[in-house]
Formats: structure tokens, sequence, C-alpha cells
């Protein structure tokens, strides 16, 4: 277990203040402390970059004798004129990461590095934290600095924090992957639309390498940020990326891009992918159809309840949770009989016909050309939390509109991002996987491993 002694240390405190030799005798100024953010666990300092008689010099680790708030020691008088060069992966604390935005992890969101906090390990000095509260830039103005922080819920802990580093020369750093994947998309989302163009960037290369994640980030970006990100991009990863997208995502993003973008993109889609947003940019997005995905669970109706719930634990990976939460019964020309439930088809005998749970009237349904006032009023109506859309000609199913789809349309564009409000609940600290919250989740691979018994 790693041991932090106190009290920390402000950066701030050092920084700018007197550097002077073993005898106290002010050498130069220190203008800046170098750690190595490649290194395991809290980056050590590694030296300084200071002036020394109009010069600016790096001073290594084995010449530093003490660091105190308000100056630096040297441990030996006399100091060799090196003059400062950054190197790979070395990352200055002042001109790199005082005043700049991070990625808080633990919480979800963006905070600024009012000061940065150093601490004792196993006798030397290393990067602990960052200090995002007011308290910490105020310090800065007060005499002497205000001290030196020492409660611990001021500051937050560097293995919390990730630092941007595209504006780092030389640094050859991307942001992790492993550490964005403890956030949910919309946090990801959240935190891209927040920072500078460069900065969500660098978000975005980060996430590229997990394909799936890079499509449930730009599903969750807004309209403006969706455009921005996808306009420097070549056809081909625009394409690659709607590919990973649910269909009436992808279909709502097509709709967004450059007239004369939309259709080159399109034919690059994989076949399957490129058939389903054709049929949903047919419908009018302010309508069912508009708002609906293709991808659903149907049984035939002469099929039994057994049959059904293995339907839904054979369903594909890319077919949401709440659209598989419904099974919907039809008959041999594909038309709407009957709704049925993950849990109602739990709660009956595995071996009972599925025609038996048909009611002689027709189960409640929406129409491909309703409006979204329509289909919110009969979701809310009989309690839905997924809808079947059928054709108006012959009632057959050709989507779903699930609740989360409706609230998306019903939520004001200003309330989407939960950010400035104080960021998103920690998903991944209950569980589930990385793209819905734990409880929901467990539920439904409950539902699928009892079916499989």
């Amino acid at each position: 277990m790693t041991t932090i002694e106190r009290p920390l240390l402000r950066a701030t405190r050092v920084i700018h203040s007197p550097l002077v030799d073993s005898r106290g005798e002010r050498l130069g100024r220190v203008d800046d402390l170098i750690v190595r953010l490649a290194d395991a666990g809290y980056p050590p300092v590694i030296g300084l970059k200071a002036s020394v008689g109009g010069r600016q010099l790096f001073v290594p680790v084995d010449r530093i004798g003490a660091l105190a708030p308000g100056r630096v020691q040297l441990s030996r008088d006399t100091l060799d004129l090196e003059r400062f060069e950054r190197r790979p992966g070395e990352v200055l604390l002042d001109e790199d990461v005082l005043d700049r935005r991070l990625i808080d992890v633990a919480g979800g969101r963006l905070v600024h590095a009012h000061d940065i906090a150093l601490g004792r390990i196993d006798g030397w000095w290393r990067l602990v934290g960052v200090d995002p509260t007011r308290r910490g830039r105020l310090a800065r103005l007060l005499p002497g600095g205000g001290g030196d922080p020492k409660r611990p819920s001021s500051v937050l802990d560097w293995s919390d924090v990730e630092p941007f580093v595209g504006h780092v020369p030389s640094a050859r750093l991307l942001l992790p992957l492993r550490r964005l994947r403890r956030l949910h998309p919309a946090q990801i989302a959240d935190i891209v639309e927040g920072a500078s163009h460069d900065q969500g960037e660098e978000i975005l290369t980060a996430v590229e390498q997990d394909p799936e994640l890079e499509a449930d980030v730009f599903e969750e970006l807004d309209t403006h940020h969706q455009r921005e990100f996808l306009r420097d991009r070549p056809d081909e990863e625009a394409a690659a990326i709607l590919g990973e997208m649910a269909p009436d995502d992808a279909a709502d993003l097509i709709t967004e891009l450059d007239q004369e973008r939309r259709a080159p993109i399109l034919d690059l889609l994989p076949a399957e992918q490129q058939r389903k947003v054709r049929g949903l940019l047919a419908h009018n997005p302010d309508t069912a159809g508009g708002l609906m995905s293709p991808d659903l669970v149907t049984v035939s109706v002469e099929a039994t309840v057994a049959d059904a719930l293995e339907a839904v634990r054979t369903s594909s990976d890319d077919l949401p949770w709440q659209a598989a939460s419904m099974a919907f019964l039809v008959d041999g020309d594909g038309r709407l009989l009957a709704s049925v439930s993950v849990v109602d088809l739990l709660r009956t005998a595995a071996d009972r016909p599925l025609r038996d749970l048909v009611q002689d009237n027709v189960p409640p349904h929406l129409h491909v050309d309703e409006g979204v006032e329509q289909v919110a009023l009969l979701m809310a109506d009989f309690n839905m939390t997924a809808a079947a859309v059928v054709d108006r000609t012959d009632r057959r199913v050709v989507g779903v509109v699930t609740a989360d789809d409706l609230i998306e349309a019903l939520v004001p564009r200003q309330w989407r991002r939960r950010q400035s409000a104080g960021g998103w609940p920690d998903y991944a600290s209950v569980g589930g996987d990385a793209d819905i919250p734990g409880p929901c989740r467990s539920f439904f691979d409950a539902a699928r491993i009892l079916s499989a018994d």
C-alpha cells in the first residue's frame, strides 16, 4: 500500500520560487517542476526547469536537496549548466497541467487544476493530486500561498484524474482507453462537448480503438458536435462509425451531414445496416416510423413460451435491452397479434403455446405515420416500455419504439447534457455492462440465463 506523507505541498508554492545552493544563497528561479507521466502510479518529480543567469537550465533530481514552500535548495554548491530541453514523456506541471482542464474519471466530468498537490512517498516528492476547488485558486492569491492542502477532501487523487496531453510537445501519449471505459458513453460525450475541439479529438482518438464504444459516444453527442467531429473525417471513417451505431441513430446522423456527403457515406455502410438506415430515412423523423428501431424480437404465434424465451436469449448483442424486453407475436404474414414482456414469459409455463396468450382484441400499437404526441399518449396510457410499430396497410410489424427513444424525442435539447449540474452517476461502480446501468443489465441477463435453464 502506498503511503503519502502529510502535509501535502502545493506546487504553486514551489514554482517561481527562489533556487538556492546548499548554503542558502540564491542562484536563480524555479520556472517549473518536471514529472514523467509514463511512469506507473504517482508520477515522480524528476527535475526542474530553472532560470539562472538569464539561461533556462535543466536541474536533475539528483541535484535537488529539498523542495519546500517558497524555495528549492540544491544538494551541492555547483550547478551543471545543462540547457533545458523537453524529453519524451516529460510533463511540466505549470505549463502543461496547472489551470488546464482534466478529466475526473471517478466523477465523469471536467475539472480545472487550480492547484497541484505534491506528496512525499518513500522519501521523495510525487504528483499525488489536483485541487479543482475555488479554495485552491484563492489560496494562490493569499500571502504565503494560503498554506498547504491538509484536507484530502479538497484534492482529487491523481489515480482518479486523466490529463489531456495532446498539447504537450513530444509527450507521445494518448488518453488511456482503459480509463475511459470506466465511464458511461453519455459521460464521455458530456466531457467531449464541454472540452475544446482539440481535447474532444484527443478523447475520440482514444475511444476509436474500441469501435463499439466510439459509436456509442457518437450516438450520445449532440448534433452540433456530431457534425463537428465528422466534418474532417474521410467518408470511409465516417461510414465505419455509422456502421457500428444503432440504425435509428445512424439514420438521424446521416440527415445531419452535408447534403453532398450523405449518399456516398450511405453507400459505404455494410449491406444490412444500409438496408435498415434507408428504410428509416423513408419516414418523417417526427413520427413513429422516424423514432423506431427496426431491430426487435418477433416470434411466431405457433411457437411456445420456451421458444419465445430462446429467441430473446439468442437475440443479437447489438439489440438494446429495452427492445429485447418485449417479444412480439406475429402470424405467418408478419402481422402483429400480441405483445408479451419477458417478465410475463418467465412467469408462464415453458410448454404453453403462445397462441394462448393472444387476446381477441388487437394489442396497443403504433402506425408508422403517427406523430410524437400520439406515440407519447399511447405509451403513457398503456404503461408501455416498448411499442410495436406496424405498417398501416396490413398491420405488419416493421419496428419498435422504446421508452428511451420517446424520452429523447420529448426532452428539450438544452436539458440533455447534465455535466454542468454535477456529473452523472458512476454506473461502473454498480457493475453490469458498460453501455447501460448495471441493475438494468443484470435483470435482463438474468432473464436470458433463466430461459436457458
